[in-house]
Parts: structure tokens; sequence; C-alpha cells
């Protein structure tokens, strides 16, 4: 990152606003991820008027230079594309057409040059269907034709790249997580691309495909494991499976939440005198037992209730090294939580007063 900046700062103020504006609103493809930046070395171009644009595209990254004429700063600006064959035979009907943002070039408009971008990248994904088409016998031109007759899918939903021996799909997947926000505290501008869900399937072998989530997302969901995909499988099979598995999941997170939240709610309207503080995934409440002080932390995990809340009793008044004398309750049963809470505090106000344990019944009631 420090390396685009630095670019940024070499260029000449008069095109800066230009790269400025594609490195930082600029996200393409399916996987909506920033553009990075590359020096030009060896070039009859001074660094101010020429860079390298990397740019998303599948599991690609492609490599874009754009050269700017500094004796002509108001014209628009050269590409040099990684893929000879790309618009190699356009002719300034077609550029006026596909690509207007070119043609009739704003020098006054920063966004200019991320509206070309964007135009020639649309061009790029026609220009690699029509490579896959070239042969329309292929399996993996029949896969594509299949997969867009499945309602999930559109041609907005696809990356299309044609390799010599290669050809990749990457595909969004349609899933619903629109409640997922509600459960985390996280803002959107820290965890962009909430809902990207993409499938990368290569063929001929398109029995490695390869889930990739978005940082929100893979934090939410963890480990994903895919099903199997047979030689003999079809996408159009395959990914509405995948599709389904992560909607079932999200759909089991939120529920589980909501049995978080109950669990809580149902204590907290209990011990109403006794909560300090509670949240969406915790509460901190004060007891007392005849003379001894205690308090109840009740964590409970996102994979909750599959795995169980971590209780935590910390004593008021008894302290080691400078510390309150705490006690991790492990395997807190489902049942009968009220009576474990009861016989643990008995034990742990002992072990903080250094005697021996009683078979006094305490209620945590009072």
């Amino acid at each position: 990152m420090s390396d685009n900046f630095s670019i940024l700062s070499d260029i000449s103020p008069v095109f800066r606003p230009y790269i400025q504006s594609i490195y930082q609103d600029l996200k393409l493809g399916l996987c909506k991820t920033k553009i990075d930046l590359e020096r030009i070395s060896g070039g009859t171009d001074s660094v101010e008027t020429q860079l390298r644009l990397v740019l998303p595209y599948c599991s690609k990254k492609l490599k874009w230079e754009v050269i700017f004429d500094s004796s002509t700063p108001w014209f628009a600006p050269d590409f040099r594309f990684d893929d000879d064959n790309f618009l190699s035979n356009a002719d300034e009907e077609f550029l006026n057409k596909e690509v207007p943002s070119l043609c009739q070039w704003n020098s006054s408009d920063p966004k200019a040059l991320c509206g070309v971008i964007s135009e020639l990248i649309n061009l790029y994904k026609i220009y690699q269907v029509r490579k896959l088409n070239e042969d329309d016998s292929s399996r993996a031109a029949f896969e594509y034709s299949a997969l867009l007759g499945n309602a999930l899918t559109t041609e907005e939903d696809v990356e299309v790249w044609v390799g010599a021996h290669i050809v990749e799909f990457l595909i969004k997947l349609k899933i619903n997580t629109t409640k997922l926000p509600e459960l985390f505290n996280e803002s959107l501008d820290i965890n962009p691309g909430i809902d990207t869900a993409l499938l990368l399937v290569r063929y001929p072998n398109s029995t490695n495909a390869e889930l990739i989530l978005s940082p929100f997302l893979s934090k939410v969901l963890g480990n994903i494991t895919l099903p199997l995909m047979h030689q003999s499988g079809v996408l159009m099979d395959y990914v509405p499976m995948v599709t389904n598995l992560l909607n079932n999941k999200i759909q089991d997170i939120i529920n589980n939440d909501r049995v978080k939240r109950e669990l809580l709610a149902q204590l907290i309207i209990k011990y109403e005198g006794a909560i300090l503080e509670h949240d969406g995934t915790s509460a901190a409440l004060l007891f007392q037992t005849n003379d001894f002080h205690w308090i109840l932390q009740i964590d409970i995990d996102a994979n909750f209730p599959e795995k169980p809340p971590v209780l935590t009793l910390r004593s008021v008044y008894h302290s080691s090294k400078g510390k309150p004398k705490f006690k991790v309750l492990s395997n807190c049963p489902h049942n009968n939580f009220e009576a474990y809470i009861e016989q643990q505090v008995e034990i742990f106000k002992n072990e903080c007063k250094g005697v021996t344990a009683s078979h006094s019944v305490l209620n945590i009631d009072n």
C-alpha cells in the first residue's frame, strides 16, 4: 500500500487526480477489491506520465499500462494491454459506442479514468466470452451456457477467462446476508463486500472448485467444506448446491443468535436487580451469599449452542497478586444450570476463604 502512495506522489499533479480516483474509489469485478499500481521501469516516458494498473479479474491480475502525454494533458491517455488481441481491431465507430468515456474524454473530471477503465473491463469480459464460444462444442462452453439458463445466475454474475489450456469461471453466489450486520459490531467500512461469496471453477479439472469469501463472511462463517464436485457433475446443479449450503449456514447463525439472546434475556429478567452490565453476547451479575459477594460473568460464543457459554466466577473482596480471585467453570450443563452454579459458587467461596467445603445449600435468587 505504501508503494501505491509513493507512485501517486510521483505522478504529475496534472494527472494525479485521475489515478487517485482510480485507487481510492474504483472497485472492479465480482471481488470488488481495490486496484493496485505499479511503476513502469525502463520506459521512454517519465514516471510522471505513465504507470501500470493491476486489475482483479477472475483469479488473475490484469496489467494494463496507462500513458499520458505531458505535452497535451487535456488529451485522453493511451493504453497498452497485456493481451495483444484485445481491441486489436477496434475502429473509431466501435470505440465511440463502447468506450464513450474515452472518446469523449473530460479532462476536468477526476473520475474520467474510472469511467474508461470500467467500460474497458466490460469489453474485456465480452472478449473472453467470445473466446470461450469459439469452440461451442467444448465442455466449458456448454457449462457456461447451461449455467446462464439457471434462474440463479446471470451474465453479470460470472467472469470468464480463457487461457491456452484452461478456462476459469468466477461465479457470484446469491446469498442472503441482510440480517447478519445486526449480529456484529463491526461497521461495513471495516468489512467491505459483506455479501461477497464467489465460486472459482476451472476446466478441464473442475473438481477443484474454490470458495472465496469476503473478509466479513470469512470471519462469520468460518471454515466451509465444499461438497465434492464430480467430474461428471455440472455447474447448473453445483452452484445452487453451494448457494444453499451457505444460506443454510447463515440461517443457522441467525437462529443460534436468537437462542443466545433469549437465554440472556431470561437471565436479565429473572435477576434484574443483580445485573451489572450486559450486551448481545455477555452479561455480568452481582450476587451475595451470606457474607460472600461474587460476580457471575457469562460469555456466549458465536458457536452457541454447540459450544456452551463460558462462565467465570469472581470474588468481590478476595484477591490474589493484586487481582480479584476468579474461577472459570468448564462443562457447564444446559439443563439444571442454576443448581450447577450454586454448587460451584459454594466450592469457590470456600476456596477463596481457604476453608474445607461444607454441604450447605445456597440460592442465587437471594
